[in-house]
């Protein structure tokens, strides 16, 4: 189990809750920037481009440092090594619960390294804003069941993940 302490933000809009949490001091976090990306991932990255629930729905996004996430993909995925992003989805996408009464369905949470994000966007000659979307979008395509393993896969995540970013005004230049 994973004890997450900070500040939370949750907002919600358009049947989507997303739950923000900043564990990391390295990077400043804009909160609504991250609601919107989440937002846009969730309504464009649906495979099937049918309803997977019928009410609302809720996604964690937790930024944490190198050496949180590190810990976390050594624990849960057997590889002892800093990565930028790790999804944790809660299984197939759920119906109505009683025990959880707002909500049709957990999506799972996403962590991302803020600090890992800063060095890529270096990296990659684009801003910490978009190297942040770029990643929140990816997390949250995982949570959405797609996968990267095979070259086919990765190549669909891939465009799905440009399609996204795409419809981010931010990045229109």
């Amino acid at each position: 189990m994973v004890k997450l302490t900070g500040r939370k933000k949750e907002k919600r809009g358009k049947g989507l809750l997303v739950g923000v949490v900043n564990l990391q001091n390295k990077v400043k976090i804009d909160k609504k920037y991250i609601h919107r990306i989440a937002e846009k991932a969730v309504n464009l990255g649906n495979k099937n481009r049918r309803k997977l629930w019928p009410g609302k729905c809720e996604v964690g996004i937790i930024f944490v440092n190198n050496s949180y996430i590190k810990r976390l993909n050594r624990k849960y995925r057997k590889v002892n090594r800093t990565t930028d992003v790790i999804a944790f989805p809660m299984g197939e996408h759920r119906e109505f619960n009683p025990s959880i009464p707002f909500f049709s369905c957990i999506l799972g949470d996403v962590f991302i390294s803020a600090e890992r994000a800063k060095v890529q966007a270096k990296d990659f000659k684009h801003s910490i804003k978009k190297e942040i979307a770029i990643l929140t979008i990816h997390g949250i395509l995982h949570l959405l069941s797609y996968d990267h393993e095979r070259r086919k896969d990765g190549r669909a995540m891939k465009n799905k993940e440009q399609k996204i970013l795409n419809q981010i005004k931010d990045f229109k230049k």
